[in-house]
């Protein structure tokens, strides 16, 4: 019975995770929130819960442009498929409440979960009161700003079919371009995106961008990855003499493995540096190799643990022979000569 449930359970969370999945930057945001309860088994709406909603239905006289979501709960006694159908009944009390008071019915949206999303432990009566409830928020709309821009050959500058990712705090979201290599989205004004793009047989991209009150044109050009080619990973830096990656390099790993996962055929050098200015001619420690090569081993070990080959990726340190910045003085140009490379030995032709 206990399995049965379980699976039960699964099997109605199942739309609520793809959803999940595929969730997109808010285009409202609640500007009042209130909750209501309810006695158990039951639906109709308390004295208590008429008082709370007319308040709610009163803060939104006057006020334009606004929605309002309701979604509503249970405790975990019962099946779930009866809790399921309690909480939209209790759904429906509370958006029966507010259209009877003046709210169009065309501004109300609601979802019911059941016992899906408790507030709190259903080991007991108070916290079972608890998840007995229905939420209402009112929202307003977001202002979007528009992002767009083409993936082109650096090159050439002719158009490239590619997948471009949008990151920012709260979601990730994959487009393909079109065969003119464009895209767009619309995002909330002031959202911080971080835009990946990908297209087989090129190196990597990424552009950070901030939205505005003007929309945004993000021309996104890749170098081809032929064999011989070599490309810095962007953002990949390295704590000060150790192969240790900084906490905001860390996410750019994922980046080279989907970049692996995306040309099959290719095989790599990960070239691993260090910073050692103002050693004439160059430094030959075997402390710097050995520093060098452990960088290199840092990004080597991420893509065999995830799956790529060991014969198509190669590691090797360069101690400070290479150092972009021979003197580097500031903190970011020391930065970038602890740094870490890819070099394509055969490409994806």
């Amino acid at each position: 019975m206990i399995l049965f449930r379980y699976l039960l359970l699964l099997f109605t969370l199942v739309p609520f995770l793809v959803l999940a999945q595929q969730s997109d930057l808010p285009t409202t945001k609640p500007i009042n929130s209130t909750e209501v309860y309810f006695d158990f088994a039951k639906h109709d709406l308390r004295p208590a819960a008429d008082s709370v909603l007319a308040q709610l239905v009163a803060f939104t006289k006057g006020k334009q442009d606004f929605t309002i979501r309701i979604t509503a709960h249970t405790d975990s006694i019962g099946s779930l498929s009866n809790n399921l159908t309690l909480s939209e009944r209790r759904a429906n009390a509370v958006k029966g409440f507010l259209v009877k008071n003046g709210i169009a019915d065309s501004l109300i949206s609601f979802a019911y979960f059941g016992e899906k999303k408790p507030a709190t432990i259903n080991a007991n009566e108070e916290g079972r009161q608890r998840n007995r409830r229905a939420t209402v928020e009112v929202l307003l709309p977001v202002p979007m700003a528009l992002i767009e821009g083409q993936v082109t050959d650096e090159k050439t500058g002719l158009p490239l079919v590619a997948d471009v990712v949008f990151r920012s705090k709260e979601v990730s979201d994959t487009i393909k371009t079109g065969a003119d290599g464009r895209f767009s989205k619309t995002v909330p004004i002031g959202t911080v995106l971080g835009i990946d793009a990908y297209a087989r047989c090129y190196f990597l991209k990424t552009a950070m961008v901030k939205a505005d009150k003007k929309s945004k044109a993000v021309p996104m050009p890749l170098r081809p990855a032929k064999a011989g080619s070599v490309a810095d990973i962007d953002n990949l830096y390295f704590v000060g003499n150790q192969p240790v990656l900084l906490e905001t390099s860390k996410p750019e790993l994922p980046k080279i493995l989907r970049f692996m996962q995306q040309n099959l055929n290719m095989k790599i050098e990960i070239a691993g540096h260090v910073n050692r200015p103002n050693t004439p001619p160059v430094s030959t420690t075997s402390a710097d190799f050995k520093l060098s090569e452990d960088r290199a081993k840092t990004v080597y070990n991420y893509l065999l643990e995830n799956g790529i080959a060991a014969e198509r990726i190669n590691w090797k340190g360069y101690g400070n022979h290479e150092m972009v910045f021979p003197r580097a003085i500031e903190e970011v140009q020391q930065a970038k000569n602890r740094r870490v490379e890819l070099r394509v030995l055969e490409g994806c032709e």
